[in-house]
C-alpha cells in the first residue's frame, strides 16, 4: 500500500510534456555528443516533467530530479519503432559517469546505484513501423542510500538479427534519456555554475575560436551552452556564434564551453567585444570583455566582469531603491518631528 500512494503522489507531481506547448525532444536529436542512433530507426523521448520545473530545459528533456532516501519517483517515457519494418525492442537502465565535459554512459551490463534503482514497466517492446509505445520509469531509492548526485540513462536498443553460418558483426542502435538524480531531503542540493574567463584563439585552419571558462559552483551537475557575440569590431564588423557542444561539468569541477567561428576569408584580429551568455537549466550567466585574436595559437586571457549571474542588476538596482525610500522615510519622520516640537517660552 505504501509503495502504490508514492506512485500515485508521483504521477500527480508531474505534467505531461504535451500540455505545456513545447514539443517532445527527441535522444537520438540532441546535439551534445553523446551515443546516438544515426539512421533515425527507433526513439525514446521524455513525458512528462515535474510541476516545480515545468520552466527547466533540462527537465524537459532528461530525468532531473531529487529523491529523499526511501521514496520514489515515476516518469513516462515514449519508445517509437521507425525502422521500417516491426520489430522487438529491449529497454533497460544502464549507468553513466560525467568524463572531460562529457556525460559518458557505460556500455551494456555494467551497472551502479542508479541503474539498480530503476523499475520498468516493460523490458521489452514489440512495436510495427511508426507504432509507439509508452514504458513508466519509476525510480525507488533506499532508505540507506548515500546523499550524492547519480547518473544513468534509460536506453531503446536494438536487437542484432540472428546470424546465419560464419561469425558475423552486427550493427546495434540505442537511445537513451539521461537520469541526473540527487539523494537527499527537500529539493536537493542547488545547481550553479560561473563565468571565469574568455580566451581567444585560432585552430589549425585559422578559423577564431573562444574558449569560455565555467566552474561549476552547486552541488550538482550542470550542462552548459549558450551563444556567444562578438561586437564592436574592426571596421564596426560583428559575428556570432553557438557553443559547439553541451559541456557537463560535474559538482566542484571546470570546464570549457568552445565557440568557433569559420570564416571563409581571414577574420580580423581585433579588438572585439566579446559577450557570451550561457545556461543551464535555471541558471543563466554571461561575461563581457575586450578581446584580440592571436594570429595563431591561444592569446590572452580575459576575466571580463566576472560573470555576474542575469538578474543580478536588478536585484542591485530593486536593492538601491529599497535603500532610497528608507532614507526618504527617515528624512520625512526628522522633518516632521522638527515641525510638532514645542514652542520655547520666554
Amino acid at each position: 500500500m505504501r509503495s502504490l500512494s508514492r506512485l500515485m503522489l508521483a504521477l500527480m507531481m508531474v505534467v505531461p510534456l504535451g500540455l505545456i506547448a513545447m514539443p517532445a525532444q527527441w535522444a537520438h536529436a540532441q546535439p551534445d555528443g553523446g551515443p546516438v542512433d544515426p539512421t533515425g530507426s527507433i526513439r525514446i523521448s521524455l513525458m512528462d516533467i515535474p510541476a516545480d520545473r515545468v520552466d527547466d530545459p533540462r527537465a524537459r528533456s532528461y530525468i532531473v530530479d531529487n529523491i529523499p532516501p526511501g521514496e520514489s519517483i515515476s516518469r513516462r517515457v515514449q519508445v517509437t519503432n521507425d525502422t521500417g519494418a516491426p520489430a522487438t525492442l529491449d529497454v533497460y537502465a544502464g549507468p553513466a559517469e560525467i568524463r572531460d565535459g562529457a556525460f559518458v554512459p557505460r556500455p551494456r551490463g555494467e551497472t551502479n546505484p542508479l541503474s539498480s534503482w530503476v523499475e520498468l514497466s516493460a523490458d521489452e517492446v514489440t512495436l510495427d513501423n511508426g507504432q509507439s509505445a509508452e514504458v513508466l520509469v519509476t525510480i525507488t531509492v533506499p532508505e540507506d542510500a548515500p546523499e550524492v548526485e547519480q547518473y544513468g540513462a534509460v536506453w531503446v536498443s536494438t536487437r542484432p538479427a540472428a546470424a546465419e553460418g560464419e561469425e558475423q558483426i552486427q550493427q546495434v542502435s540505442r537511445v537513451g534519456v539521461r537520469l541526473y538524480v540527487s539523494v537527499g531531503e527537500g529539493n536537493g542540493p542547488p545547481s550553479d555554475f560561473q563565468i571565469e574567463s574568455l580566451t581567444p584563439q585560432r585552430d589549425a585552419e585559422g578559423n577564431a575560436a573562444v574558449a569560455v571558462r565555467v566552474q561549476n559552483t552547486g552541488g550538482r551537475a550542470v550542462d552548459v551552452s549558450g551563444d556567444l557575440t562578438l561586437g564592436d569590431g574592426p571596421g564596426g564588423l560583428t559575428a556570432q556564434a553557438m557553443s559547439a557542444s553541451t559541456v557537463t561539468i560535474p559538482p566542484g569541477d571546470g570546464g570549457e564551453v568552445m565557440f568557433v567561428i569559420p570564416s571563409s576569408v581571414e577574420f580580423p584580429a581585433g579588438p572585439w567585444q566579446a559577450t557570451a551568455d550561457l545556461e543551464s537549466g535555471w541558471a543563466q550567466h554571461s561575461i563581457s570583455s575586450e578581446i584580440t585574436f592571436p594570429d595563431q595559437g591561444v592569446g590572452e586571457t580575459s576575466d571580463g566582469d566576472g560573470g555576474w549571474p542575469i538578474g543580478l542588476w536588478g536585484a542591485l538596482i530593486a536593492g538601491l531603491l529599497a535603500a532610497t525610500a528608507l532614507a526618504l522615510i527617515l528624512l520625512r519622520r526628522r522633518s516632521s518631528g522638527g515641525d510638532e516640537r514645542p514652542a520655547e517660552t520666554h
